[in-house]
């Protein structure tokens, strides 16, 4: 049990230690800025469908920029009370390494008026806070399309077993049909060995005149 509760102990200061975002400098439009980055336990395709799945359930649409996926005129409470662009990117953190990704995400006031740390620290730290909750959201978004995709996977399951089913039921109705068939071509056999056995009496008899 303690060794149990030591390994929980320490996934919990791993999952902790991987989920803090950091503020670090990118290269966008030419220029230096700084960015919040952080790295998601997901493939980049993953992460930035959940981010544009939860944009758009704001509301919010996307385009593109320079190697960016931009949201612009973004209200979250998260960040703060007011309007921001939001540009995201995401990596695969190495070829052989495909299942993790680093996300960057720069945060304008407008006009790429890029936000800093000596001039919006507060702004900043929300947005570090933000994404160290962007992997709990890839995470739901991607249980969703893993269940979606089960329940896919049953109602397939489900139709072939139906369409087997009805299958099995011509089958059995044909099994009826041809064994009736059969019941009656005995039948009719049996009614042509008679009239067999009657045609030969009638031949004998003829032959049996010829005979006189």
């Amino acid at each position: 049990m303690k060794k149990l509760v030591a390994f929980i102990g320490v996934c919990s200061m791993y999952i902790a230690a991987t989920a803090q975002s950091t503020i670090e400098k990118v290269n966008y439009q030419k220029a230096e800025h700084e960015a919040i980055v952080n790295e998601i336990p997901y493939p980049e395709k993953t992460i930035m469908n959940a981010i544009d799945n939860k944009m758009q359930q704001l509301g919010y649409k996307s385009k593109s920029s320079k190697g960016y996926t931009v949201y612009k005129a973004v209200r979250l409470t998260q960040l703060g009370g007011g309007e921001y662009d939001l540009y995201f990117s995401a990596e695969r953190k190495s070829r052989r390494n495909k299942d993790n990704s680093t996300l960057t995400m720069l945060v304008s006031t407008g006009n790429d008026v890029f936000a800093t740390e000596n001039d919006n620290a507060a702004l900043m730290d929300n947005a570090k806070k933000y994404m160290d909750r962007i992997t709990d959201m890839v995470a739901a978004y991607d249980l969703d399309l893993q269940v979606a995709a089960q329940i896919d996977v049953v109602d397939k399951a489900t139709k072939k077993y139906n369409s087997l089913v009805d299958d099995g039921k011509n089958l059995e109705k044909k099994k009826k049909d041809i064994e009736k068939d059969i019941e009656n071509n005995k039948k009719d056999q049996e009614k042509q060995m008679k009239e067999i056995e009657n045609q030969k009496s009638a031949l004998e008899a003829l032959k049996g005149k010829t005979k006189q």
